[in-house]
């Protein structure tokens, strides 16, 4: 089982990052982004296509992730031209109806997994150092390393910056954000385009690992609405440790041979216990204030 733990942690920094993604683009531009994994794969197979062209891995990365920031930055555009004086559900709603709209159009274009699973690149598979008898793979580090990065760097840039000050201001009052000259607009479409661009980076990360298929890479969206649900959407060292430990135990429940064909259930079930008892801590709150 601590095979599969290891292993798990691969997994884990990755969910970490798209878990780090949903929360910036809430705290930042009040959006539950839905897309955000299905951007993230476009741009991957842009790369890979690419490759499977000729283009070598280094050039055909950049452009993959240009294609993936040039989707999300679309998006992005949609809502703060057309709806950004509604209502969070509303987003929300319109984030699902084009993720439905990408993932059909994904599947036309780069095909299902019977017919389209591609061969991603797999740069970090060699070993990085051994505990034990557990090879621990470079792509535990790196993807743990990306997502500390993530973290931090963030936290630093809210914190300590002029535009991490703008940036909360435009998720906090974006109309009073304009009218007091902050160039709402430039910098929500730019929160975008990083999301979109930091998302396809992230899935070429893990696409080796799940086989290449759209659409799971796509649906990679529901684990990250739970990990982002263990930080309640703001907590970004939370959100981190969430990534890690849903890879952990979805790494565990793979060992396990009865319960491994459910393992795809872990994120649900994370939700679903989240929900509960934060449903039941408002309860409580409203009983005691009485």
């Amino acid at each position: 089982m601590l095979n599969s733990v290891v292993a798990g942690l691969t997994s884990g920094g990755v969910y970490a990052l798209l878990g780090l993604c949903v929360v910036l683009t809430y705290r930042l531009v009040a959006v539950v982004n839905f897309t955000m994994a299905a951007c993230g794969a476009v741009g991957a197979f842009v790369m890979v296509t690419l490759m499977d062209a000729g283009l070598t891995g280094w050039l055909a990365l950049p452009v993959g992730a240009a294609a993936g920031a040039a989707l999300s930055a679309l998006l992005g555009s949609a809502l703060v031209s057309w709806f950004s004086q509604h209502d969070e559900r509303t987003k929300a709603a319109v984030t699902v109806a084009v993720y439905v709209a990408i993932i059909a159009i994904g599947l036309r274009l780069f095909g299902s997994n019977t017919t389209g699973a591609h061969r991603f690149p797999s740069p970090f598979d060699a070993p990085a150092f051994t505990v034990g008898s557990v090879v621990v793979p470079q792509a535990v580090l790196v993807s743990m390393g990306f997502a500390v990065l993530i973290t931090v760097g963030v936290s630093l840039l809210l914190s300590k910056t002029l535009i991490g000050l703008r940036l909360q201001a435009l998720s906090e009052r974006p109309t009073t954000a304009q009218v007091v000259g902050i160039p709402a607009p430039r910098l929500a479409i730019g929160v975008w385009v990083a999301i979109g661009a930091i998302s396809t980076l992230v899935i070429v990360l893990v696409a080796p690992r799940l086989g290449g298929d759209f659409a799971t890479l796509g649906n990679l969206i529901s684990t990250a609405l739970a990990v982002a649900m263990i930080g309640a959407f703001r907590s970004l060292p939370l959100t981190l440790v969430g990534g890690l430990l849903m890879g952990c135990l979805e790494g565990a429940a793979g060992s396990v041979a009865e319960i491994q064909k459910y393992a795809g259930v872990v994120p649900f079930l994370v939700m679903l216990v989240l929900l509960w008892w934060r449903s039941r801590g408002e309860v409580w709150d409203t009983a005691h204030s009485r």
